[in-house]
């Protein structure tokens, strides 16, 4: 099982397929990635340009780590 730091969002770098987001928020809300990573499939096959600005833009604005 990982370790997590859940003080806020971030980028997980370590952990990252694209670009850490999902692992980032795995981290922060104590969850598995592959759950986040699921979690954001079904959300880009249901609002596929909300996700795809709404990631782009957590990749650009969260910190890595």
């Amino acid at each position: 099982m990982a370790t997590y730091d859940t003080d806020r969002w971030y980028c997980a770098r370590a952990y990252r397929k694209i670009s850490g987001v999902c692992a980032g928020f795995a981290g922060y809300y104590q969850q598995p990635r592959w759950l986040m990573r699921l979690l954001a499939v079904i959300l880009l096959l249901i609002f596929p340009l909300a996700t795809i600005v709404a990631y782009l833009i957590a990749a650009a604005v969260l910190p890595d780590r």
